[in-house]
């Protein structure tokens, strides 16, 4: 999956009030935080092809009326939204989403419903449980629920794995460091991330020094930041690299990436080694 370029986004209609976009992030439920990043909601409200920045992460979603299976972008996506409906996911961690789907995440394509991924019945009991729940945050517990009782059931991830994608979430580390801190060659490594990432080892290190560069320019503040400072301080070779790696993975220049996560709360952008 991937989160909004902007949580925040506001139009105007001539003769009447502004209509406001919002997406919000909110912690996971300490029982499920291990291999959930966050549960999340958003709501469109205007029809638009919609920038997606990619975070590694495989997403649950709830529309209302189906569960979907997203799994993790490579790159930024733009994704068709529209309508009042309120949007909820349940967002998981690298390495674990594996355990959670209980399947390869080889085998899925970008998008699929959960009744494909599932059966039929297994989906269908989630779905009613979100039906019936009576309000947003009752929702994001079904799905929480969920996560929970799937993580009592499973075997644990490949620790391989989980040590690999730590490593690639600092600044100084490399694929390489990667494998042979997880006894692998770098081939075998990749292989790994295909069933429990379901993004090779490099995408997922750019994927997680873009949102370290995210973080670092929205503590930085307003004041105009020195690219070069950035990039040092980010992992990147030099402002080159940096600026290279923004528009291909958000599509936007540095100062465009810090005006538009301005507005995220603290759940929105999250500290890379916190994974």
């Amino acid at each position: 999956m991937a989160v909004p370029l902007r949580p925040v986004a506001v139009r105007s209609v001539p003769g009447r009030a502004p209509v406001v976009s919002a997406y919000r992030e909110f912690g996971p439920a300490p029982a499920a935080a291990r291999a959930v990043a966050c549960t999340w909601q958003g709501a469109a409200r205007w029809s638009r092809r919609m920038r997606l920045l990619p975070d590694g992460c495989l997403d649950l979603v709830w529309d209302g009326q189906h569960a979907r299976v997203v799994r993790p972008a490579a790159r930024q996506v733009r994704r068709p939204v529209g309508g009042d409906a309120l949007i909820t996911g349940i967002r998981i961690r690298p390495g674990w989403a594996g355990v959670i789907l209980g399947l390869p995440l080889g085998d899925l394509p970008d998008i699929a419903d959960l009744a494909d991924v599932w059966g039929g019945a297994a989906a269908e009991r989630l779905e009613a449980t979100l039906s019936a729940a009576a309000t947003p945050a009752a929702v994001r517990d079904g799905l929480s629920a969920l996560a929970v009782g799937r993580l009592a059931g499973s075997v644990a991830p490949d620790p391989r794995v989980l040590a690999a994608v730590r490593l690639l979430g600092r600044s100084q580390a490399t694929v390489g460091d990667a494998a042979a801190r997880s006894g692998l060659s770098a081939r075998q490594l990749r292989r790994c991330f295909d069933d429990h990432v379901g993004v090779p080892p490099k995408v997922l290190q750019t994927i997680l020094r873009l949102h370290r560069l995210r973080a670092w320019l929205t503590a930085a503040g307003p004041a105009p930041v020195a690219l070069a400072r950035a990039a040092a301080e980010c992992g990147y070779f030099d402002h080159a690299h940096l600026c290279r790696d923004c528009a291909r993975l958000a599509g936007v220049t540095p100062a465009a990436l810090l005006a538009a996560s301005a507005g995220f709360s603290r759940f929105a952008i999250r500290e890379c080694n916190d994974l």
